[in-house]
């Protein structure tokens, strides 16, 4: 009986087939041969000599640029190789970098765009006081050195009477005499603090105490001129660097609003 059941055609048959697909099993054939396939044509090439005089300031040799070609099928094969084995997963290093380059593409048409000049005078006025300049000061200060506020008023009192600046001027490394200086100069010598109190200060007379972050200082304000409306054709590059940044964070918004609409997001502890 068993003897007729091994001579049995449709035995054959069916032993021959799973032969032939345990092979095919063992040595991959039934892959996609897509998946295998790494064509190098000319962007590449150009892509890869690009680079090189990026590089190098010069053209590569047929040596250098054959050896840049090997490596870009080294890298091609190893990056699928590490995606078939499940390489990227869980790995926070790839995943902080293929969201950044997801950024990147989703950003990357507000860089193309050149709005114009109707559309960054928009933005000028909507932001009025970023682009405003600011005041312009001619004064003296005498450092007055870490005393109280009623010490202060007192030798500010005296120097109005007449009395001589050297006589309380305590020594700082900084100058006494300022000519057209913005409050943002003034704030990066004397502090934001400094700056923001001489709009309020009288001119032609010592006033004070102005506190800084060095201690206390007697100031007398000259001259002061008022901050203007900036214009377009002076700050055109600030103007236009902001913007893109400002349309650059709405594309990154609105995408990842329309990314996240197709997912279910569930996390422990929120409703």
């Amino acid at each position: 009986m068993l003897r007729k059941f091994i001579r049995e055609p449709l035995v054959h048959f069916l032993g021959g087939a799973l032969l032939i697909f345990a092979f095919f099993w063992a040595t991959g054939s039934d892959r996609d041969p897509a998946d295998y396939a790494i064509n190098i044509g000319d962007a590449d090439i150009a892509r890869l000599e690009a680079g090189w005089v990026q590089n190098f300031r010069r053209a590569p040799t047929q040596a250098e640029l054959d050896s840049l070609i090997d490596q870009e099928i080294a890298e091609e094969i190893y990056y699928r190789e590490a995606l078939r084995l499940g390489l990227d997963k869980n790995d926070p290093v790839i995943r902080r970098r293929l969201f950044t380059k997801m950024r990147f593409v989703d950003s990357e048409e507000a860089a193309d765009v050149e709005p114009s000049d109707d559309l960054l005078q928009e933005w000028i006025d909507k932001n009025p006081g970023k682009y405003s300049l600011t005041p312009l000061y001619d004064f003296e200060q005498i450092y007055l050195g870490q005393i109280s506020a009623a010490d202060a008023r007192q030798r500010i009192d005296q120097l109005n009477d007449g009395a001589e600046p050297s006589t309380f001027a305590q020594s700082l490394s900084m100058p006494e005499t300022f000519a057209r200086a913005s409050t943002t100069d003034i704030a990066r010598q004397f502090g934001d603090r400094f700056a923001e109190q001489l709009d309020k200060l009288e001119t032609g007379i010592w006033s004070g105490p102005v506190a800084s972050g060095f201690g206390t200082h007697a100031v007398k304000i000259s001259a002061k001129a008022p901050g203007q409306k900036a214009v377009l054709d002076n700050i055109r590059q600030q103007v236009l660097n902001d913007w893109r940044s400002s349309r650059q964070a709405q594309q990154k918004a609105e995408a990842l609003a329309r990314y996240k609409a197709q997912y279910e997001v569930t996390v422990t502890g929120r409703p």
